[in-house]
């Protein structure tokens, strides 16, 4: 094992041993060459959690149990403190990848990028599903921040120099701290996603997006206002896409939960502005259309 592999997926655990269990086995699955560590930063203390990744080589499958407790967002940082890898994913313990996955965004890790991911799946269990029959990328914008970000939290692949300079996933932001930090990341270099599906992201009631989503409906608006701000200036159409995705995401919120929080309530009054009726898919290409424009 070289002294820095060219990449590390840094897991931040929290009692779940078992689908640690399913993510360990996803990484040792990975296709082609393994030029890379595995680091494990529990915040739990489970003894399953840490037999978990003993059955793996300990010169490539690295565990640390965090004493006190770092606390989620912590957690997630440090697990690229830890990396010795040039590249680092965090990948939570209840996602996967697909065997795929490396094979797939290793030909496109070079200085200069911000960051590789690739589409994912989401569930409450992981899909089979067959591999890709060709590999192709798209580059992503801030500018399209406004609508979402480019993946969800597994599969993105960054530089762990560039991740300390940005300082890392921001505590303040919560669970939406990943949002934030994708969307920094994507404003100091380029971002390539492959259009192909190379991971899987869990989706269950536990979730901290389940406990804490109208707290989080309001983050993301504030944090969309920063987006448009930033890519678009102070114009009446920056903040109507923001006032637009917001309604969307307020949408789909309210057809996920049973409560109609004051939050939901201000949200979905985002759907009557002028122009709220629209097909989010129109809205979208137009984002795509405008990006010459503001680059």
């Amino acid at each position: 094992m070289p002294d820095q592999p060219l990449i590390t997926f840094g897991i931040p655990a929290y009692n779940r041993p078992q689908l640690l269990a399913e993510t360990l086995a996803s990484l040792a699955a990975q296709q082609g060459p393994a030029d890379f560590e595995v680091v494990v930063c529990d915040d739990g203390g489970l003894p399953e959690t840490a037999a978990a990744v003993a059955k793996y080589p300990a010169d490539r499958f690295r565990y640390f149990h965090n004493q006190p407790r770092l606390g989620p967002v912590p957690n997630w940082n440090e697990c690229i403190r830890q990396a010795r890898g040039r590249w680092v994913m965090v990948l939570h313990e209840d996602d996967a990848l697909y065997p795929w996955y490396l094979a797939s965004v290793r030909p496109r890790l070079r200085d200069g990028l911000a960051a590789v991911c690739t589409r994912v799946v989401q569930g409450t269990s992981q899909p089979a599903l067959p591999p890709p029959a060709e590999i192709s990328f798209r580059p992503y914008l801030p500018l399209y921040f406004l609508k979402s970000s480019f993946t969800p939290f597994p599969g993105v692949l960054f530089p762990r120099e560039l991740g300390l300079r940005l300082g890392g996933f921001d505590v303040r932001h919560g669970p939406l701290a990943d949002y934030e930090f994708w969307y920094r990341l994507n404003c100091s270099g380029p971002v390539e996603v492959v259009r192909q599906v190379g991971a899987f992201y869990r989706t269950g009631s536990d979730q901290w997006t389940a406990r804490t989503w109208p707290n989080m409906l309001r983050q993301v608006h504030l944090l969309r206002r920063k987006v448009a701000v930033e890519q678009l200036g102070r114009r009446p159409l920056a903040f109507w896409l923001a006032r637009f995705y917001t309604g969307r995401d307020a949408r789909a919120y309210a057809r996920r939960f049973p409560e109609r929080p004051a939050t939901l309530a201000r949200a979905e009054k985002f759907r009557r502005i002028p122009g709220g009726w629209l097909p989010s898919g129109w809205v979208w290409r137009f984002l795509q259309f405008m990006t010459p424009r503001t680059k």
